[in-house]
């Protein structure tokens, strides 16, 4: 039985929740405050975060001067969207394995 390999990058939870997030609001862009508060992350943790996914090009950060005050929007790409989807596809095919690989076992005995 084949156990897929999930995404270390996509795998650790505020990465994960991160673009969960900004794929549920696509197209739309999301600013740094909200998705702070929205998934409760210190202003430092989610700059990692963000950073990470933009070196991998899974978001983008659009820097604006609004009302002399410095706004940072966040958008998940194209690319973002597809590693989100094999990521979650990956994790169905392994929950489903291990369903059967129980199912089996409750079979057995």
């Amino acid at each position: 039985m084949r156990y897929p390999n999930l995404d270390k990058l996509i795998h650790e939870q505020s990465r994960l929740k991160i673009l969960i997030y900004l794929s549920d609001k696509s197209p739309q862009l999301t600013t740094f405050t909200t998705l702070k508060k929205a998934l409760s992350m210190t202003s430092g943790n989610l700059s990692i975060q963000l950073k990470k996914l933009e070196q991998e090009q899974w978001i983008t950060q659009n820097k604006k001067i609004e009302k002399n005050k410095v706004k940072t929007y966040i958008k998940i790409t194209q690319n973002g969207e597809k590693a989100l989807n094999q990521y979650l596809n990956d994790l169905e095919k392994l929950l489903s394995n291990l369903k059967g690989d129980k199912n089996e076992s409750d079979k057995n005995n």
